[in-house]
């Protein structure tokens, strides 16, 4: 009986070792989404540009390692649009970094819920704009024109938010998240004293930070491949 046993597992092991490998499979998954984003600026210096910035569009990339059944680490990418009101002119703000996924166990089958959180970077980039304007002297009307130089900068981010998706047809799913971002650390000329540089009839100026992107909100909807 002894000897049998032994024979049986001299034979079952060699072909679980060999058969484990090639069954194990690393589970992973990756979305594109677009949607919206409303960056929330605060310390408005007094005299700052424009209005407080407005709704713009905004799309992210995503991809998870499954590291156990609900748990999944990965990372993200993205771009928004901050625009603001009247004559200042619009921010492109490029974040990236990593971010981990708690799937829920509830509910179960199509549809799934996950809560996410992460660490990153976000670039900015305030552009340019140009006014003209009419100054009157002995010979008539006299246009100059105004230029606020583009500013650079940049800051940390902690995104954070609800996710959900429903299974279309293996692999695909529909995917939402709504998410908020939490900023600081924040460097730059768009957002350090004395702010972005200004060029005009009177020589060389600078116009007063717009203020710091100290929360974000937003929600994206996009499409999520799960293997």
């Amino acid at each position: 009986m002894t000897r049998r046993v032994l024979t049986a597992l001299a034979v079952a092991l060699p072909l679980a070792l060999v058969a484990s490998p090639a069954g194990a499979q690393v589970h992973w998954d990756a979305s594109a989404q677009v949607g919206f984003m409303k960056r929330n600026l605060v310390d408005r210096p007094t005299g700052s540009v424009g209005q407080d910035a407005s709704f713009g569009p905004a799309g992210q990339l995503t991809g998870h390692v499954a590291l156990f059944p609900l748990v999944r680490l990965g990372a993200y990418l993205g771009h928004d649009i901050s625009p603001f009101a009247g004559d200042a002119s619009a921010r492109d703000i490029t974040w990236g970094g990593l971010r981990a996924k708690i799937m829920s166990p509830w509910p179960r089958g199509d549809a799934r819920v996950w809560l996410f959180f992460g660490f990153g970077y976000a670039g900015v980039y305030q552009r340019s704009t140009s006014t003209t304007a009419a100054f009157p002297d002995a010979t008539g009307a006299v246009s100059v024109q105004r230029v606020v130089h583009g500013a650079g900068g940049g800051f940390f981010e902690i995104p954070f938010g609800l996710g959900a998706s429903y299974k279309l047809r293996k692999p695909w799913e529909l995917c939402m998240e709504l998410g908020g971002r939490a900023g600081f650390g924040h460097s730059g000329s768009v957002y350090e004293a004395p702010g972005p540089r200004r060029t005009g009839e009177s020589g060389e100026s600078h116009v007063p930070p717009a203020g710091i992107d100290r929360f974000g909100i937003g929600m994206t909807f996009g499409v999520l491949l799960d293997l």
